[in-house]
């Protein structure tokens, strides 16, 4: 049985290498583990991940694609037509994850991964590459921002490999990235994170500015005390420890 319909609104576009699919899967180590699929797609992963893998949770968000997998009858796996995002962790065995992520909605999965973190031991994505080399990005780079910070407060994130847009079907306009994401303890405790991190995000709004104006623009006022050779930076040149320091010190004034 083919498939051969793609929906545009859905961003589908999927890999179409067995060698690529293998080499994903032998990165995940998943032997013999629970694993949930986001996206499941025509099933090139699905079918080779149930090969190594105790059980599968395919999630797959299209109706058409979710009979498609459910034809393929592989007995280790259970097909689950809804929204990955509709989804309660908790209720899929604490799995390892992996996904090949539509770039829309990247940001709403890696929030909710964060949210329920406590629920599943590490997750492989495959991700646009620019959006990947974001949250790779290390301070000082072009590409360093808020999600970069946000991402490897929770998680070691590490890449693996790239993937070229030929290995795709609909062919995107660019290619994908594979990235590991691998729990930690956060480095330091947060009474709220949300407002820490929108304060990191509000900061980074103007990261052409120096901190000190980037500040000021953002707060309508600069609190006493912060370090003045800190706010001669730019914000895409401060660590997350600097941004911790900068927040406790406007939090108390």
């Amino acid at each position: 049985m083919k498939y051969s319909r793609y929906r545009k609104r859905l961003g589908q576009h999927f890999l179409n290498s067995k060698m690529l699919a293998r080499k994903i899967i032998d990165y995940a180590e998943i032997s013999n583990e629970v694993v949930l699929e986001i996206g499941a797609g025509k099933g090139i992963l699905t079918r080779q991940i149930a090969q190594e893998a105790k059980k599968v949770f395919a999630v797959e968000i299209d109706e058409h694609l979710a009979r498609f997998l459910e034809d393929l009858a592989l007995p280790n796996v259970v097909v689950i037509n809804t929204d990955f995002l509709k989804l309660s962790l908790k209720n899929y065995e604490n799995p390892i994850i992996i996904g090949n992520i539509p770039y829309s909605i990247t940001t709403p999965i890696l929030e909710k991964l964060i949210q329920e973190r406590a629920y599943f031991k590490w997750a492989v994505l495959t991700l646009q590459k620019e959006y990947g080399e974001r949250i790779l990005a290390e301070s000082g780079s072009r590409k360093y921002g808020s999600i970069s910070l946000y991402v490897n407060y929770y998680f070691i994130a590490r890449k693996a490999f790239v993937i070229s847009a030929r290995y795709f079907s609909p062919k995107p306009k660019v290619s994908s990235v594979v990235v590991s994401f691998r729990k930690i303890t956060p480095p330091f405790s947060l009474k709220n994170e949300k407002k820490f991190f929108d304060f990191i995000q509000g900061v980074f709004r103007y990261r052409r500015k120096s901190l000190k104006n980037a500040i000021t623009h953002y707060l309508d006022r600069l609190p006493e005390g912060i370090d003045r050779e800190l706010l001669k930076k730019r914000p895409e040149n401060l660590t997350l420890d600097d941004f911790h320091y900068i927040y406790t010190i406007v939090e108390s004034t």
